[in-house]
């Protein structure tokens, strides 16, 4: 299956601005989680072949958290939320006061801030498109997933019911007050026929 045969000009835009309230949401709740003022950028909305993750990820080779969160209802599927690894080591300093060295020996509850923001992310994201479409979506269980960017792009994809040669990133800059800004990616994994489902939910063919 390929998205950039299906997702026109007026399709992006929509999940870029359906991207923007939800980012405005999870940047509300993560100031409040790390106590510090967050703003996120205007997202952009990408669609990614498996073989060219190299032209938007600066490298798919870097260990970095992914926080995969299965998605129920009327519209289900899944949603990873990447961060790159200096992104996710600042995440876990903000909340812990302590920045770990290698994501791949992260402590319990190292592991557990990764999740719960990652679930944030994904979380005000899926809101936001039920409560445009007014379909039932609500998440499942979030998994943690320690691993290089490309590999966990690509073994979700297998792992999902449809076979996909794309992918769709939403970035985001992530603006958090006294610190340098942080970027994620979150990338969309519909079941087939969901995208469908919210595209004529807004009466857009």
């Amino acid at each position: 299956m390929r998205w950039k045969d299906q997702l026109n000009d007026m399709k992006l835009d929509v999940l870029k601005e359906i991207g923007n309230i939800g980012g405005g949401n999870a940047a509300t709740a993560l100031s409040n989680m790390i106590e510090k003022n967050v703003d996120i950028e205007v997202p952009k909305v990408h669609v990614v072949g498996l073989s060219d993750i190299y032209k938007i990820l600066r490298d798919p080779e870097e260990i970095s958290a992914s926080t995969v969160v299965p998605i129920k209802g009327e519209a289900p599927g899944k949603m990873l939320m990447i961060f790159d690894s200096e992104s996710s080591k600042r995440l876990i300093s903000f909340l812990i006061g302590k920045k770990p060295e290698d994501l791949t020996e992260l402590d319990e509850m190292q592991s557990s801030v990764l999740k719960e923001i990652g679930n944030i992310m994904c979380s005000s994201y899926v809101i936001a498109l039920s409560t445009f479409t007014s379909l039932f979506m609500e998440t499942d269980v979030p998994i943690l997933v320690i691993d290089m960017l490309g590999a966990v792009i690509a073994e979700t994809s297998i792992l999902s019911s449809e076979e996909y040669d794309d992918v769709i990133m939403i970035e985001n800059i992530l603006k958090i007050k006294d610190s340098e800004n942080l970027s994620g990616f979150l990338t969309m994994f519909p079941q087939h026929g969901s995208l469908k489902k919210i595209f004529s939910k807004l009466g857009i063919s």
